[in-house]
């Protein structure tokens, strides 16, 4: 499945599980509408850890492209690079990235699952932050048994979940972290509201059916308490 990045204004990422083993991430990203001195960043910080971060040092062999011409990617600092094109024509950048940090803050893959948050993955386009932003998730042959979570708008995308995400702006993007594999997942509603349960690596032992049950009872206890009874 792959779904042109032209039906939209904004950037499209199209993300490849490129290889298990090596634990890489191939992303194209086309900027259908860019400046004629287009800047591009990863961010230095994350969602609800704002502290400094150096995603970018896993950012590798970025490539750019227009009409088939190669184009240079000047770094400007150790997350910032700018691309001299023509602002008539998609602009096509192509990077992989590294993913074995096993934590919540940025990206992994391997043989079980992959895992990562866009702050990690996704180039963020000077100037068109605000403008509509589309996902692309691409399974290869090894992972074609997985299914994926995120709390990202559907598109398009197959059963497993597989396909293309919308996002209303960069910063939604980001705030959504992408999970990858054979995982247990469950859910349940408070007070009206739904709520998703996804966990990575549950052990035989594990009681999904207490966890939802549990979580309700608190949610629902401090929705009313913040909120009033529903």
């Amino acid at each position: 499945m792959r779904t042109s990045p032209a039906a939209t204004s904004g950037p499209h990422y199209r993300v490849e599980i490129a290889d298990l083993h090596s634990h890489r991430f191939t992303v194209t990203l086309t900027i259908a509408s860019p400046a004629s001195l287009q800047e591009v960043a990863l961010p230095v910080w994350i969602p609800g850890s704002y502290l400094v971060r150096e995603f970018a040092k896993h950012l590798q062999s970025l490539r750019a492209h227009q009409g088939g011409k190669k184009l240079s990617a000047a770094q400007l600092s150790k997350h910032r690079w700018q691309i001299a094109c023509k602002p008539a024509q998609a602009l096509v950048l192509q990077y992989e990235v590294y993913a074995l940090d096993n934590s919540v803050r940025t990206a992994w893959l391997d043989t079980q699952r992959g895992f990562f948050n866009g702050t990690s993955v996704c180039l963020q386009v000077a100037g068109q932050e605000a403008l509509p932003h589309t996902l692309e998730l691409v399974a290869n042959e090894a992972s074609s048994g997985w299914s994926v979570a995120t709390g990202l708008t559907a598109t398009k995308v197959n059963k497993q979940g597989f396909g293309t995400y919308r996002a209303a702006y960069y910063d939604e993007l980001v705030d959504c972290p992408v999970e990858m594999g054979a995982f247990w997942s469950g859910s349940f509603t408070a007070c009206g509201v739904p709520h998703r349960f996804v966990v990575a690596g549950a052990l035989p032992s594990f009681d999904g059916a207490r966890l939802l049950a549990d979580t309700k009872k608190i949610c629902e206890a401090e929705i009313q308490f913040w909120h009033g009874s529903k």
